[in-house]
């Protein structure tokens, strides 16, 4: 099963795998975000709302505090105060425009509306007794705040002397009728915040709920990104890196490669394999004889017949090509040997790259090169012939100082037709036959 995983598929598996999971849990995480923001949200507009409340409690206690003070004392600063409260500060309906913005359709808000109704109620209490006082204790009623001089005394009153006013008034504000439509705003303030903390923790309860299962899948998609990273270690081990090492020592070794590992390892070692078989005696004698025309690079005479033999020993098919420099001598006489020995290697280096690296050219004359060319049969005769002709082409149109030259060429394969003596003379008689008949070209035999 192992020998058919490539690579390959598995990588483009692991990341589109790791992108989905990336975008999975990025999309997690904003949700977890947005779910955990929702219960800060929901925490900061209790406690938001709470400290509210207690400014609305704060602000009716202190309208409460003043006018007892007032009528206890019957200072003026606390009659100001009073009324600075409830004109300039104006905590109470600070307090209820904020809730009636934000939960005006709850019951916290009708309870805090309901609580504050109450509270007015009282300072129209407050007011009367105010009145009194300040009718008991300041001779100058233009100095009177405007709500003061508004408020109307009944006759009876009136006709009271001040110091029955004074205890009136601390009377109004001290009675069991006032306490008790006081003690109404605080029981419905504070049931107005044991509806916020119930609102409240039914908000935080489904945020907690929603992020919670956010949290698990989260944990659930690290656990599948843990799987795919130690998949992709234990493939990576199993799979590249073992057969890689087992390759590095068959090289130490000398030795073809196992085909284990991933397919295209695999492919890799087959290939590998297969080069290093054909080439395996061509190794022994480019080691062993390293003998190359020392002119032209290419394999010399006595290099070339120990190829030959090897492969007129052999089973694999391959041709002989006999290749010559047409006018060579013409060429020499004209321009000199040192021009004709540029000529050779350039024909020695276009012979080269215009073959496949596996066959062999050879420098077998002085004018004269040989190409053994493996595992080719009559049917590819139309390879070489393109060979030659591309080797001409630039021969004959040269882009550099040198003159144009061509070659001739004869060709001859293991699976020929009525075979003489040998495959190389076979060759040459084709060689011959195109030099006979105008040179510059291919001929089979």
């Amino acid at each position: 099963m192992l020998k058919k995983i490539r690579i390959q598929r598995v990588s483009i598996f692991d990341i589109v795998a790791t992108l989905v999971l990336a975008v999975v849990l990025v999309a997690f995480a904003v949700q977890g975000t947005g779910e955990l923001a929702q219960m800060q949200t929901a925490t900061d507009d209790y406690i938001q709302c709470e400290t509210l409340a207690r400014q609305l409690q704060s602000g009716s206690d202190y309208l409460v505090e003043q006018v007892r003070m007032y009528t206890a004392t019957g200072q003026r600063e606390y009659m100001d105060n009073y009324f600075e409260e409830l004109n300039a500060t104006r905590r109470r309906e600070n307090a209820l425009e904020y809730f009636a913005e934000h939960y005006g359709d709850t019951d916290a808000f009708t309870l805090l509306k309901s609580a504050m109704t109450t509270s007015q109620n009282l300072s129209y209490t407050d007011r009367y007794a105010m009145r009194l006082v300040a009718q008991a204790t300041l001779a100058d009623e233009s100095s009177w705040p405007t709500e003061i001089r508004s408020v109307s005394l009944h006759d009876s009153d009136i006709t009271m002397t001040d110091s029955e006013k004074m205890r009136k008034a601390q009377q109004l504000v001290c009675n069991d009728q006032y306490q008790n439509m006081r003690d109404d705003v605080n029981e419905k303030i504070t049931e107005s915040m044991d509806s916020l903390i119930a609102l409240t923790r039914s908000r935080q309860n489904g945020a907690e709920t929603v992020f919670t299962g956010v949290y698990r899948k989260i944990e659930l998609c690290a656990a599948l990104l843990v799987l795919l990273m130690l998949e992709i270690c234990m493939i990576t081990r199993y799979l590249v890196v073992k057969p890689l090492m087992d390759y590095g020592q068959s090289i130490r070794r000398g030795e073809i490669f196992p085909v284990v590992g991933a397919a295209e390892l695999q492919d890799l070692a087959l290939t590998y394999n297969e080069v290093y078989r054909e080439n395996q005696e061509t190794q022994k004698i480019i080691r062993h004889e390293a003998e190359h025309d020392a002119l032209t690079g290419a394999l010399n005479r006595g290099s070339f017949e120990k190829i030959l033999n090897i492969y007129e020993n052999g089973e694999k098919p391959f041709a002989m090509i006999i290749c010559d420099v047409d006018i060579f001598k013409h060429v020499n006489d004209t321009y000199g040997h040192a021009v004709g020995d540029e000529i050779l290697k350039k024909v020695a280096n276009l012979l080269k790259t215009t073959f496949r690296s596996i066959d062999y050219v050879c420098r077998i004359g002085g004018d004269e090169f040989a190409v053994i060319m493996v595992d080719v049969n009559q049917e590819l005769s139309y390879t070489i012939r393109e060979k030659i002709t591309v080797i001409n082409n630039q021969l004959y149109c040269p882009t550099d100082d040198l003159p144009a030259i061509s070659l001739s060429a004869g060709v001859a394969f293991t699976d020929r037709a009525n075979p003489g003596e040998s495959i190389f003379k076979d060759a040459d008689k084709a060689l011959y036959r195109v030099k006979q008949n105008g040179k510059h070209g291919c001929g089979f035999y």
